[in-house]
């Protein structure tokens, strides 16, 4: 598994408008696992089959930790008593921990400012709101003893006064945006992009596959152990990602990238794939 980016990052920066050299000379994508929604209440019977294979493969995932859940939809077992212990446990063993929200509870339709959900627990609200929000979910962490490694927001909605709170508080990652590459603030805040929700080939790039493991059946744990194989020559984590990546800024590319995504996988396509079901009808469903 390959643990050193800088070897394999970009000759100085990813192509730019002007160049358009995607794939020229480039490296191959590395990619990132990421599961949300980690809780006391989760599917404990398939995490255990997760964390296994995460093992066998030496996977280190970025695990996004609800601090104090109040969302019916995830609590799905019983709640461990163990749970604090566990996470603790994952971050000795160099798991990126990051902060999901807060409650995770959704108090609006606020896109925020990466625009792929109508839901948000942050976005739109006032700066004193979000920032209680936030010093309620690191006070838990706190308390737990677990450092707090990046920002994972609920259904990807934040805004600009988040970040900027991000930044006061010391969060020093946010795992979110659509583009290809990562980049660094001049402050030093790292952004890794999430751009998929599963495993398939990629140019050039860093490549994160978030997945969310409460609806798994064990069908599906036997293809994450398949791709966590596949993949595995491929596979990094933030802590090499943040090295190589680091004096790293943000290009027009880079923007250009993240908003043809948008506009393309979450606003034209499912107009599209509506539209061929309505034509198509049972045989769409079929197929």
């Amino acid at each position: 598994m390959i643990t050193e980016l800088d070897q394999h990052r970009e000759t100085e920066n990813p192509p730019n408008a002007e160049g358009l050299g995607l794939g020229q000379g480039m490296p191959e994508g590395r990619y990132l696992v990421r599961f949300d929604d980690i809780c006391p209440t989760m599917n404990w019977a398939i995490w255990e089959g997760i964390e296994a294979h995460l093992e066998r493969f030496g996977v280190k995932p970025i695990l996004a930790v609800v601090p104090d859940n109040q969302d019916p939809k995830l609590r799905v077992d019983a709640p461990r008593a163990d749970f604090w212990d566990r996470v603790r446990g994952w971050q000795a063993k160099g798991y990126t921990i990051a902060i999901h929200g807060f409650q995770h509870v959704y108090v609006n339709k606020n896109p925020g400012i990466i625009g792929v959900t109508w839901q948000s627990e942050f976005a739109g609200l006032s700066r004193a709101e979000q920032e209680a929000k936030l010093r309620k979910g690191l006070a838990v962490f706190q308390e737990q003893g677990v450092r707090p490694d990046a920002w994972v927001a609920p259904s990807h909605s934040f805004d600009h006064t988040t970040v900027q709170l991000l930044r006061e508080l010391g969060i020093p990652v946010i795992s979110d945006g659509l583009g290809t590459w990562p980049y660094a603030e001049e402050d030093g805040l790292l952004w890794i992009p999430q751009q998929l929700w599963t495993f398939e080939p990629k140019p050039a790039g860093v490549w994160t596959v978030c997945l969310h493991h409460n609806s798994w059946t064990e069908r599906r744990l036997a293809w994450f152990g398949e791709m966590l194989e596949r993949y595995n020559p491929w596979m990094t984590e933030v802590e090499s990602v943040a090295r190589a990546f680091a004096e790293r800024r943000q290009t027009g590319w880079d923007r250009w990238q993240a908003k043809s995504r948008l506009l393309w996988g979450f606003r034209i396509r499912p107009v599209l794939a509506q539209a061929y079901r309505r034509v198509a009808g049972p045989r769409a469903v079929a197929e």
